[in-house]
Protein backbone atom coordinates (compact mmCIF):
# COMPACT_ATOMS: atom_id res chain seq x y z
CA UNK A 1 0.00 0.00 0.00
CA UNK A 2 0.98 3.78 -0.95
CA UNK A 3 2.22 6.28 1.75
CA UNK A 4 -1.36 8.37 0.63
CA UNK A 5 -3.21 5.13 1.24
CA UNK A 6 -1.65 4.39 4.86
CA UNK A 7 -1.97 8.00 6.10
CA UNK A 8 -5.67 8.45 4.42
CA UNK A 9 -6.87 5.48 6.83
CA UNK A 10 -7.24 8.44 10.00
CA UNK A 11 -9.47 10.54 7.85
CA UNK A 12 -12.56 11.10 8.86
CA UNK A 13 -15.08 10.06 5.92
CA UNK A 14 -18.75 10.41 5.56
CA UNK A 15 -20.27 7.54 5.16
CA UNK A 16 -21.37 7.21 8.80
CA UNK A 17 -22.18 3.24 9.49
CA UNK A 18 -22.68 2.44 5.48
CA UNK A 19 -19.92 0.32 4.40
CA UNK A 20 -17.87 1.45 1.55
CA UNK A 21 -19.87 -1.91 -0.29
CA UNK A 22 -22.87 -0.57 0.09
CA UNK A 23 -21.62 2.78 -0.76
CA UNK A 24 -20.26 1.86 -3.71
CA UNK A 25 -23.65 0.17 -4.36
CA UNK A 26 -25.65 3.07 -4.29
CA UNK A 27 -23.55 5.35 -6.51
CA UNK A 28 -23.54 2.80 -9.24
CA UNK A 29 -27.23 2.67 -9.01
CA UNK A 30 -27.32 6.67 -9.43
CA UNK A 31 -24.74 7.44 -11.42
CA UNK A 32 -23.85 4.39 -13.74
CA UNK A 33 -20.03 3.65 -14.04
CA UNK A 34 -17.48 5.51 -12.42
CA UNK A 35 -14.14 6.00 -11.43
CA UNK A 36 -12.18 5.42 -8.28
CA UNK A 37 -11.10 8.88 -7.87
CA UNK A 38 -14.94 10.14 -8.66
CA UNK A 39 -15.47 7.21 -5.50
CA UNK A 40 -12.96 8.89 -3.14
CA UNK A 41 -14.63 12.73 -3.56
CA UNK A 42 -17.85 11.28 -3.03
CA UNK A 43 -16.30 9.15 -0.15
CA UNK A 44 -14.04 12.45 1.64
CA UNK A 45 -16.12 15.72 0.47
CA UNK A 46 -18.33 17.37 2.49
CA UNK A 47 -22.35 18.26 1.65
CA UNK A 48 -21.38 20.97 -0.99
CA UNK A 49 -18.69 19.22 -2.45
CA UNK A 50 -15.92 20.43 -0.82
CA UNK A 51 -12.94 19.47 1.09
CA UNK A 52 -11.36 20.55 3.91
CA UNK A 53 -8.49 22.82 3.45
CA UNK A 54 -5.20 21.66 5.06
CA UNK A 55 -6.23 17.83 5.14
CA UNK A 56 -4.72 14.77 2.78
CA UNK A 57 -8.19 14.10 1.22
CA UNK A 58 -8.19 17.76 0.04
CA UNK A 59 -4.28 18.02 -0.92
CA UNK A 60 -5.33 14.13 -2.81
CA UNK A 61 -8.03 15.64 -4.91
CA UNK A 62 -5.89 18.56 -5.90
CA UNK A 63 -3.08 16.86 -6.99
CA UNK A 64 -5.52 14.58 -8.39
CA UNK A 65 -7.50 17.06 -10.33
CA UNK A 66 -4.52 18.64 -11.91
CA UNK A 67 -2.98 15.21 -12.98
CA UNK A 68 -6.04 14.63 -14.88
CA UNK A 69 -6.29 17.71 -16.90
CA UNK A 70 -2.44 17.35 -17.66
CA UNK A 71 -3.34 13.83 -19.13
CA UNK A 72 -6.59 15.08 -20.65
CA UNK A 73 -4.16 18.07 -22.57
CA UNK A 74 -1.63 16.02 -23.42
CA UNK A 75 -3.16 12.52 -24.40
CA UNK A 76 -3.46 12.46 -28.43
CA UNK A 77 -5.93 9.20 -28.25
CA UNK A 78 -9.49 9.30 -27.21
CA UNK A 79 -8.93 7.76 -23.47
CA UNK A 80 -12.09 7.56 -21.81
CA UNK A 81 -12.08 10.34 -19.03
CA UNK A 82 -12.68 7.90 -16.26
CA UNK A 83 -9.75 5.71 -17.32
CA UNK A 84 -7.17 8.55 -16.97
CA UNK A 85 -8.85 8.96 -13.68
CA UNK A 86 -8.34 5.53 -12.55
CA UNK A 87 -4.68 5.65 -13.38
CA UNK A 88 -3.80 8.97 -11.90
CA UNK A 89 -6.19 7.71 -9.01
CA UNK A 90 -3.69 4.69 -8.80
CA UNK A 91 -0.50 6.38 -9.20
CA UNK A 92 -0.87 8.63 -6.39
CA UNK A 93 -2.53 6.21 -3.80
CA UNK A 94 -0.50 3.31 -4.33
CA UNK A 95 2.69 4.86 -5.92
CA UNK A 96 2.39 2.66 -8.36
CA UNK A 97 2.99 -0.26 -6.25
CA UNK A 98 0.64 -3.46 -6.21
CA UNK A 99 -1.84 -3.39 -3.44
CA UNK A 100 -1.83 -6.04 -0.96
CA UNK A 101 -5.79 -5.14 -0.08
CA UNK A 102 -8.42 -5.32 -2.49
CA UNK A 103 -9.26 -2.31 -4.14
CA UNK A 104 -13.07 -1.17 -4.82
CA UNK A 105 -13.56 -1.63 -0.72
CA UNK A 106 -12.75 1.61 0.24
CA UNK A 107 -9.26 3.27 0.91
CA UNK A 108 -7.03 0.77 2.83
CA UNK A 109 -9.67 -1.63 4.02
CA UNK A 110 -9.60 -5.30 3.32
CA UNK A 111 -13.14 -6.67 1.82
CA UNK A 112 -12.55 -9.53 4.74
CA UNK A 113 -13.01 -6.14 7.26
CA UNK A 114 -16.52 -5.39 5.55
CA UNK A 115 -17.58 -9.30 5.17
CA UNK A 116 -15.59 -11.34 7.88
CA UNK A 117 -13.26 -13.72 6.71
CA UNK A 118 -15.84 -16.18 5.89
CA UNK A 119 -18.19 -13.84 4.61
CA UNK A 120 -15.73 -13.11 2.29
CA UNK A 121 -14.91 -16.83 1.41
CA UNK A 122 -18.78 -17.76 0.81
CA UNK A 123 -18.79 -14.10 -1.99
CA UNK A 124 -16.36 -15.51 -3.27
CA UNK A 125 -17.56 -19.03 -3.39
CA UNK A 126 -15.24 -20.58 -1.51
CA UNK A 127 -15.87 -24.16 -0.16
CA UNK A 128 -13.25 -23.84 2.17
CA UNK A 129 -15.57 -22.29 5.04
CA UNK A 130 -17.86 -25.67 4.76
CA UNK A 131 -15.08 -27.79 4.31
CA UNK A 132 -13.65 -26.59 7.43
CA UNK A 133 -16.39 -27.11 9.51
CA UNK A 134 -16.90 -30.38 8.06
CA UNK A 135 -13.36 -31.30 9.03
CA UNK A 136 -14.27 -29.81 12.63
CA UNK A 137 -17.49 -32.28 13.31
CA UNK A 138 -15.28 -35.00 11.80
CA UNK A 139 -12.55 -34.31 14.16
CA UNK A 140 -14.69 -34.21 17.51
CA UNK A 141 -16.65 -37.21 16.38
CA UNK A 142 -12.82 -39.21 15.85
CA UNK A 143 -12.02 -37.56 19.29
CA UNK A 144 -14.88 -39.07 20.91
CA UNK A 145 -14.47 -42.43 19.48
CA UNK A 146 -10.85 -42.56 20.94
CA UNK A 147 -12.03 -40.68 24.31
CA UNK A 148 -14.39 -44.05 24.67
CA UNK A 149 -12.37 -46.49 23.69
CA UNK A 150 -9.58 -45.07 25.87
CA UNK A 151 -12.24 -45.58 28.88
CA UNK A 152 -12.64 -48.98 28.10
CA UNK A 153 -9.66 -49.49 28.11
CA UNK A 154 -9.25 -47.71 31.07
CA UNK A 155 -11.71 -49.96 32.74
CA UNK A 156 -10.39 -53.07 31.26
CA UNK A 157 -6.53 -52.56 32.73
CA UNK A 158 -8.36 -52.14 36.05
CA UNK A 159 -9.87 -55.27 35.89
CA UNK A 160 -6.77 -57.21 34.75
CA UNK A 161 -4.77 -55.15 37.52
CA UNK A 162 -7.44 -56.33 40.35
CA UNK A 163 -6.58 -59.82 39.06
CA UNK A 164 -3.06 -59.39 38.57
CA UNK A 165 -2.98 -58.55 42.61
CA UNK A 166 -5.62 -61.60 43.70
CA UNK A 167 -3.84 -64.12 41.64
CA UNK A 168 -0.36 -62.33 42.80
CA UNK A 169 -1.64 -62.70 46.72
CA UNK A 170 -2.99 -66.37 45.46
CA UNK A 171 0.95 -67.21 44.93
CA UNK A 172 2.52 -66.13 47.87
CA UNK A 173 -0.54 -68.38 50.10
CA UNK A 174 0.68 -71.32 48.08
CA UNK A 175 4.17 -70.85 47.90
CA UNK A 176 3.93 -70.35 51.62
CA UNK A 177 1.84 -73.52 51.90
CA UNK A 178 4.17 -75.46 49.55
CA UNK A 179 7.06 -74.76 51.48
CA UNK A 180 6.08 -75.64 55.36
CA UNK A 181 4.90 -78.90 53.41
CA UNK A 182 8.22 -79.51 51.66
CA UNK A 183 9.64 -79.16 55.27
CA UNK A 184 7.35 -82.03 56.62
CA UNK A 185 8.38 -83.84 53.78
CA UNK A 186 12.14 -83.24 54.75
CA UNK A 187 10.94 -84.10 58.41
CA UNK A 188 9.67 -87.51 57.66
CA UNK A 189 5.94 -86.31 58.55
CA UNK A 190 4.12 -87.13 55.65
CA UNK A 191 0.30 -87.80 56.24
CA UNK A 192 -2.42 -88.34 53.16
CA UNK A 193 -3.84 -85.16 54.31
CA UNK A 194 -0.56 -82.75 53.96
CA UNK A 195 -0.53 -84.52 50.36
CA UNK A 196 -3.92 -83.74 49.72
CA UNK A 197 -3.34 -80.25 50.52
CA UNK A 198 -0.58 -79.68 48.35
CA UNK A 199 -2.24 -81.53 45.41
CA UNK A 200 -5.18 -78.94 45.78
CA UNK A 201 -2.25 -75.80 45.89
CA UNK A 202 -0.96 -77.01 42.62
CA UNK A 203 -4.11 -77.15 41.17
CA UNK A 204 -4.76 -74.04 42.24
CA UNK A 205 -1.50 -72.98 40.44
CA UNK A 206 -2.73 -74.75 37.19
CA UNK A 207 -6.18 -73.37 37.20
CA UNK A 208 -5.14 -69.79 37.81
CA UNK A 209 -2.26 -70.06 35.01
CA UNK A 210 -4.68 -70.92 32.78
CA UNK A 211 -4.17 -74.66 32.68
CA UNK A 212 -6.31 -77.75 33.43
CA UNK A 213 -3.92 -80.18 35.76
CA UNK A 214 -4.43 -83.26 35.39
CA UNK A 215 -8.07 -82.73 34.20
CA UNK A 216 -6.41 -82.42 30.34
CA UNK A 217 -4.50 -85.47 30.71
CA UNK A 218 -7.49 -87.61 31.88
CA UNK A 219 -8.84 -86.25 28.62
Amino acid sequence: MGKNARALQGNKHNSGATSFANRRVDMKEKKGVFSELAFFKSVYAKEDGSFKEGTLPHQFVEDANKKVQENLASSSSSKPVIEIENAVFNELMYKGEVPKRPLNYGFGVKQSDIFGVEGLLRKEGSSYVNNNAMEVENMKGEISVVKKQNEDLAQQNQVLNTKFEETTQSFKMIASFLGQVLKEVRKGNVSSNLLDGAESAINMITDDSGGNGDNQAEK
